[in-house]
């Protein structure tokens, strides 16, 4: 039975299945089919009590990859029984709170409970990941001087634009979006990038956080699997009014801004995937989620007027 064939069996046995293939022989893996675990699914950075920061796994052959870091990651994993110290590659998509808060409890926890022989770990991300990881090395000293065995090594590469590496038998290529696309800013303007892995088996593009994007269009071309984010701005902007009455004009004309040209509205979404040619579609990053049925309904008929493949809205620990 194939762990991709969620229809055929419960979430969890697929889950199970699939994390099994981290500790069978070579002929198993060999013949295991790569899946995608939403480890995370809120748009941050405002805490949520169902639903976790930005974090995905991308398992494939035994070998699990994990996207984005954001706060309550490490947890997530051992939710889906995924041993942190099985995590040598580690992709970043920005280095926004939401997405990367995490990294330290995940460094931390990996080295302090991996015992010894644990592998190194590369960490992929925009310009700015080195600096990021440094500091959280060093701010790790303390703990790691109570450790019997040296802190594993982390190796960081910093990608651009249309970077291409591979990771085993995955071949991961970036394309830079519009996610700081209003950046005011001093200094030189972010890099948010959004990857796209070329699987034998398949290929799935994540968006990471983006506006609309051309060039997220054509990374995402022919894709079997397009994992996006969506911004329900609507409902977003009356949670920010209601949460906060006294805002200024300024502020929440920013926030509306940010929301909807910086972050992917469901007709743009659905343009997303009708443009780019996908296969499937699973929402995450959800802005404005409010876990009642009818807004799902509201935002898939909206995605639809213009893409008519399968959509799926993504929950926390949901495979794909």
């Amino acid at each position: 039975m194939s762990i991709l064939n969620v229809k055929a069996i419960p979430r969890s046995l697929a889950i199970l299945c699939a994390l099994l293939v981290l500790s069978c022989g070579t002929a198993r893996a060999q013949s295991a089919k790569s899946v995608w675990i939403e480890l995370g699914t809120q748009a941050g950075p405002i805490p949520n009590p169902t639903r976790s920061e930005p974090a995905h796994v991308l398992l494939w052959r035994g070998q699990p990859i994990l996207v984005d870091v954001g706060d309550g990651a490490a947890e997530q994993l051992a939710k889906a029984r995924i041993p942190i110290n099985s995590i040598h590659t580690v992709f970043i998509s920005h280095l926004h709170f939401d997405h990367t808060g995490g990294l330290f409890a995940f460094l931390g926890m990996r080295d302090q409970g991996g015992g010894p022989g644990r592998k190194s770990i590369t960490i992929y991300g925009p310009p700015g990941t080195k600096a990021m990881v440094d500091g959280l090395c060093s701010a790790m000293q303390p703990g790691s001087a109570l450790l019997p065995q040296q802190p594993a090594d982390y190796k960081v590469v910093e990608l651009k634009d249309g970077s291409s590496v591979t990771v085993g038998d995955v071949k991961v290529t970036t394309a830079s979006n519009s996610h700081y696309l209003l950046w005011r800013g001093s200094g030189a303007q972010p890099v948010s990038l959004s990857y796209r892995f070329e699987l034998p088996d398949r290929s799935i593009v994540y968006t990471g956080d983006t506006g609309p994007s051309a060039n997220v269009e054509n990374l995402a071309h022919g894709a079997d699997l397009l994992v996006s984010e969506i911004m329900d701005a609507d409902t977003a902007l009356g949670e920010l009014k209601r949460d906060h009455p006294g805002i200024s004009k300024v502020t929440y004309n920013f926030v509306r801004d940010h929301f909807t040209k910086e972050h992917l509205p469901p007709n743009q979404v659905g343009l997303l995937a009708a443009h780019a040619g996908v296969h499937t579609l699973v929402l995450t990053h959800f802005g404005g989620a409010t876990g009642y049925p009818d807004q799902i309904t509201r935002l898939t008929k909206e995605i639809g007027e213009n893409f008519h493949g399968a959509i799926r809205f993504a929950t926390d620990l949901e495979q794909f």
